[in-house]
C-alpha cells in the first residue's frame, strides 16, 4: 500500500507496522485514526490491523476520528464494516472481548462530587440534566465517571449547581 494515508505520521512502514499490530502501544489509536480516516479500502486496512483487534478497538478509533474532527463518511464506512466483521467473527466462534475502560480515581472522584452535589440540590439526573439542556444518559455517564469531561463541561455543571468551579494543584 502506498505511504499517502501515512504522510502525517513520523514513523517508517516498519514501525508504522509493529505499532499497529499492537494495540496496547500508546501510538496504536493515532495510527489507526489515520488508517482508518484514509483508506476505504479493507483489503488495504487489515494488512495493517488485523480483523479482531479492528473489531475491539473500533469505539475508540471512531471516536477520536470524530474528536479530531476530520469530517468524512468513513466512521460510516467502517461502521458497516466493523459490524459485518463481528458478526462474521462471532459465527466463527471468536469472541471480541470489550475493551476495558480504565477510570482514573481523579475523575472518578469529581464524578462522585458532582453526584453527592446534585443530590443535596435535590435533583434527580433528568431535572439535572434539564438544566444543563442534556440529556439524562449524558449525567449518567458523567457520574459513573466514563465520562472523560472538559473544563467547559465541568464549568457548565458547576453553574448549573449553583457553585464556582476551582481547580487547585496541591
Amino acid at each position: 500500500m502506498g505511504r499517502y494515508w501515512q504522510w502525517s505520521v513520523p514513523d517508517n512502514e516498519k514501525k508504522i507496522k509493529a505499532v499497529l499490530k499492537d494495540s496496547e502501544n500508546p501510538r496504536f489509536l493515532s495510527y489507526a485514526a489515520r488508517l482508518f480516516y484514509r483508506v476505504r479500502d479493507p483489503k488495504k486496512a487489515f494488512r495493517y490491523v488485523d480483523k479482531a483487534t479492528f473489531c475491539k478497538e473500533w469505539p475508540a478509533i471512531k471516536k477520536l476520528i470524530r474528536k479530531n474532527s476530520w469530517y468524512s463518511d468513513a466512521p460510516k464506512f467502517w461502521q458497516v464494516i466493523y459490524d459485518g466483521i463481528k458478526t462474521e467473527l462471532r459465527k466463527d466462534g471468536t469472541k471480541i472481548p470489550a475493551k476495558e475502560r480504565l477510570i482514573s480515581p481523579q475523575r472518578l472522584a469529581i464524578a462522585e462530587q458532582i453526584k453527592a452535589l446534585r443530590k443535596k440540590k435535590g435533583y434527580t439526573q433528568k431535572e439535572f440534566a434539564d438544566k444543563m439542556k442534556v440529556i439524562q444518559q449524558y449525567i449518567s455517564i458523567i457520574e459513573s465517571g466514563r465520562e472523560n469531561f472538559s473544563v467547559e463541561t465541568l464549568a457548565s455543571i458547576a453553574k448549573a449547581l449553583g457553585k464556582k468551579l476551582m481547580v487547585r494543584f496541591e
